[in-house]
């Protein structure tokens, strides 16, 4: 006999991956913010005057494109008991995520920063702009032109990432696959609602990501 698809089996188990998919979404949403902020500070070392700091910033970076994400979660949730630092799974994915993440972020906003010429600097404090105000209307509108797509891609990047945080008992959406695949022998099915589930989270961050731009975009056009 062939094989027969059904859903059938896997209906006990939906109250717990709407709980898993509201837990991945939460997860990857603190380490997008958590590795904006860290990537924001790395970028500006990488545009340091300083040697040292540029130097700094950039081994940041190596080190964080150059090492998976799963050996990341490794040393911090296995090893860090180790040393001292004790982390629930939750919060050991969280920043291992940010960390990594945050490597990617630091050249997209280091590309951003190096698309505004230093002129548009000189330019504000002529016209009495503040340094918010020089960020807020001139700086900020250039920088997120040029990073609003690769930034996008990241973003959803993180989210397919979080997938990995299973290995830590996080009990997100792939550690539900797992969990309920093995319980109602039921893989292909599981697996496909997963994949599911991923589509679906990752389609609504970048629809937000859409009208934000489109709001944003809008506004910068009717301030000209």
């Amino acid at each position: 006999m062939g094989y027969t698809f059904t859903l059938r089996t896997i209906y006990p188990y939906l109250g717990e991956l709407a709980h898993a998919a509201a837990l991945t979404l939460e997860l990857s949403l603190l380490s997008i913010a958590l590795s904006l902020i860290v990537g924001a500070g790395v970028a500006v070392l990488r545009r340091s005057r300083s040697r040292l700091l540029r130097a700094l910033g950039t081994a940041y970076v190596e080190v964080m494109r150059n090492t998976p994400l799963l050996v990341i979660l490794y040393i911090i949730y296995f090893a860090g008991p180790g040393m001292g630092v004790r982390l629930s799974s939750f919060a050991a994915a969280v920043i291992g995520l940010s960390l990594n993440s945050a490597g990617y972020m630091a050249e997209i906003l280091r590309a951003g920063l190096i698309a505004v010429s230093t002129g548009q600097f000189e330019a504000a404090d002529a016209q009495g702009f503040s340094r918010l105000q020089t960020f807020r209307y001139i700086i900020f509108p250039q920088v997120f032109r040029t990073i609003y797509a690769p930034l996008g891609n990241q973003i959803i990047a993180v989210i397919l990432a979080s997938s990995l945080a299973s290995a830590v008992a996080v009990d997100e959406v792939t550690s539900w696959m797992q969990t309920t695949g093995s319980t109602s022998f039921r893989f292909f099915e599981t697996f496909v609602v997963a994949a599911v589930v991923y589509l679906v989270l990752c389609q609504l961050v970048n629809l937000g990501r859409l009208a934000l731009g489109r709001l944003l975009f809008r506004q910068g056009e009717s301030a000209r």
